[in-house]
């Protein structure tokens, strides 16, 4: 993670479930509607958060670990088929071939290095293990440049090829592109960022962003805020 995020998520824990696509039931059922019909005997979340998909994953596909690296996000989290814990996506804390399942979700771009952990990711599959992932990405891979500048925050959102090329030690087996429209710029400022400035600062980005985003992501600014359409990737790979 970059070295601010361990006092981020402690100032965001309280917030986090409040932001609209968190606990979206279309997406997560769109998410895990990915998985292939079987049963997973051990399961592991990268980057597990406040649980959101977790309870979703332990109530219709079986106990699972979840590793973050806030204490302050997982003590969100109590449900007697989740195991929560601290841990770095970096350095798995598990033997070779340990999980049927790993998933992640939407947390690649908080990643130093993200070669580095889908090798770990890799490493603690069993073979014909499964890793499902979803991430937003932005509208069009020709604007990643721009899409990163309207965030800002130090973070690149990794572009559709950069992701599929993360894949490179997995056979995708099924991948879909999911939409979250009319999402609310004040919504997730407002549960992301405490600083004024630089929620002005983002929201003025946002206005000033090219027509070509603006066409992309269907923006619409209404008297009190921006809505625009939010890009996820969501791949399913097999070792």
């Amino acid at each position: 993670m970059k070295n601010y995020e361990e006092n981020y998520w402690a100032e965001r824990a309280g917030k986090y479930n409040k932001t609209s696509w968190v606990k979206d039931a279309s997406f997560i059922d769109s998410f895990l509607g990915m998985l292939p019909d079987k049963p997973f005997n051990s399961i592991l979340e990268v980057g597990i958060g406040t649980g959101a998909i977790a309870e979703k994953v332990a109530e219709n596909v079986g106990p699972l670990i979840g590793i973050d690296i806030s204490k302050e996000m997982i003590s969100n989290i109590n449900h007697p088929n989740i195991t929560a814990m601290i841990g770095d996506a970096h350095k798995l804390e598990f033997d070779n071939n340990t999980f049927d399942l790993i998933y992640m979700r939407n947390v690649i771009h908080y990643i130093n290095n993200p070669n580095l952990a889908l090798s770990e990711i890799y490493r603690c599959l069993k073979p014909d293990g499964y890793f499902l992932f979803s991430q937003v990405v932005p509208p069009d891979d020709s604007i990643s440049e721009e899409y990163d500048w309207l965030v800002g925050r130090d973070i690149h959102y990794p572009t559709q090829e950069e992701i599929i090329q993360l894949f490179s030690k997995l056979s995708i087996v099924g991948q879909n592109n999911y939409i979250l429209k009319k999402q609310s710029i004040i919504d997730w400022l407002n549960n992301t960022c405490n600083d004024e400035s630089e929620r002005e600062e983002i929201l003025d980005r946002h206005r000033r962003t090219s027509k070509i985003y603006k066409s992309l992501v269907n923006f619409e600014e209404t008297e009190n805020d921006i809505l625009v359409n939010i890009k996820h990737i969501i791949i399913i790979g097999n070792k």
